[in-house]
């Protein structure tokens, strides 16, 4: 079958990583650790597994790091090689194993990609697996399967840019019939969102910031907007085309980032008092109640934490390589900075409940619609094509790539 395979090797990774910055075509010649390959058709790795047959699989922007040899090699411990990529599905079973109960060939499914205790065969489960917060098991090295947190990163389990991936029948969610194939294939996405917000949920009244509306930035929009109506939502954006989508999904602003004008309007929009330092950006005192950040570069976490108010929360979603930050508005300002990483079992409305269900609740109600984010299709073949398009995104009024096999 075809998959899009990575094969870890240091001077390929090195080198790929060096060249891509300046001559991008080298992601799809012989030298690139990725690169779509026929392989074996994967088998079952026990009888409580299925195989999942994809019909939408998404081109996530960390598939596109681990593409362009940029992932941080702290992660190395926690992926085993070669792997295929792809952790975001729409999809149908093709085979259950004999132990599945509830599923059957030709359902419709969606899949939680980490891959915790239950997985691995790990029982009793970690503390935090114990707790619903599978995202962050004490055990990705350990159990039954190879190393590795997701689907999508680990040899063996093979992920869904391909023909055909595996999935343990904890880890599927039916999807309800009034959803479409395109808001099913973005619920991994969406559900990442869910509980960013509802981990750091905002209060009626309050005032926050999006940083950066590509796919991460819009379901966080979405996610504000399902979950907490009286929240004004701002957002900041550079591209034009992101920017109209924004603020068609609901933000009531979009800023562009990027010298004084953004800081003084930010203090406009917030009554916050704008000071200006020597040699430095300035400093809101005053400011946004929350930032909800999902690009994660230098330049975002130094905006951030600089028009933040005091006591604000600053959310890090996105995976960039922040560097030479100055924090000292985090002490000036007493802020709260917090990670963010997928998905776990949430309190919502007094209920015990995977933000993946929540996500696809809110789909079948029609409270939230992603449809419109799937902008771009490609066959596995068309590899080259749709790695262009992922790499311009503003050029081709791109927002989520997707695969059909």
């Amino acid at each position: 079958m075809k998959a899009l395979v990575f094969e870890y090797n240091i001077p390929k990774y090195l080198l790929t990583g060096a060249l891509a910055r300046r001559w991008p075509q080298v992601l799809t010649t012989g030298l690139a650790p990725a690169g779509v390959r026929e392989i074996e058709d994967p088998r079952l790795p026990g009888p409580e597994w299925v195989k999942v047959r994809p019909r939408l699989s998404g081109f996530c922007g960390s598939d596109l790091s681990i593409v362009l040899c940029r992932e941080s090699l702290t992660l190395a411990p926690f992926s085993s090689f070669p792997f295929v990529i792809g952790h975001e599905v729409c999809g149908e079973i093709a085979e259950v194993g004999e132990a599945v109960e509830g599923f059957e060939p030709g359902d419709r499914v969606t899949v939680m990609p980490v891959l915790g205790c239950r997985q691995r065969g790990i029982d009793p489960p970690c503390p935090m697996c114990a707790r619903g917060r599978y995202q962050l098991c004490e055990n990705f090295t350990e159990g039954s399967l190879p190393a590795g947190m997701l689907e999508g990163n680990t040899a063996e389990v093979h992920g869904y840019i391909s023909e055909m991936g595996l999935a343990h029948v904890s880890q599927i969610y039916k999807v309800p019939a009034g959803v479409s194939d395109e808001n099913a294939v973005l619920t991994e996405p969406f559900a990442t969102t869910l509980h960013m917000v509802l981990a750091n949920r905002p209060q009626p009244g309050e005032t926050v910031l999006v940083f950066g509306c590509g796919v991460m930035g819009l379901c966080t929009i979405a996610a504000l907007r399902a979950l907490c109506a009286d929240v004004k939502v701002l957002a900041a954006e550079v591209d034009p085309f992101h920017s109209q989508v924004a603020r068609e999904m609901g933000a009531e602003e979009v800023l562009r980032p990027g010298g004084k004008d953004f800081y003084r309007r930010v203090a406009e929009l917030t009554g916050a008092k704008m000071h200006t330092p020597l040699l430095v950006k300035p400093l809101l005192v005053g400011g946004v109640d929350r930032v909800f950040d999902a690009v994660g570069n230098t330049e975002t976490v130094h905006t951030s934490l600089r028009i933040l108010k005091s006591g604000g929360w600053y959310n890090m979603l996105g995976i960039g390589e922040p560097k030479h930050i100055d924090w000292t508005p985090v002490w000036l300002k007493e802020l709260t900075l917090r990670g963010i990483y997928a998905y776990q079992e949430e309190e919502w409305e007094g209920e015990r409940v995977h933000t993946f269900a929540l996500a696809l609740r809110l789909f079948e109600e029609g409270k939230v619609d992603l449809s419109r984010l799937v902008t771009h299709r490609f066959r596995l073949e068309d590899y080259p094509r749709a790695l262009e398009v992922a790499l311009n995104k503003g050029k081709h009024q791109a927002i989520k790539v997707v695969f059909t096999p």
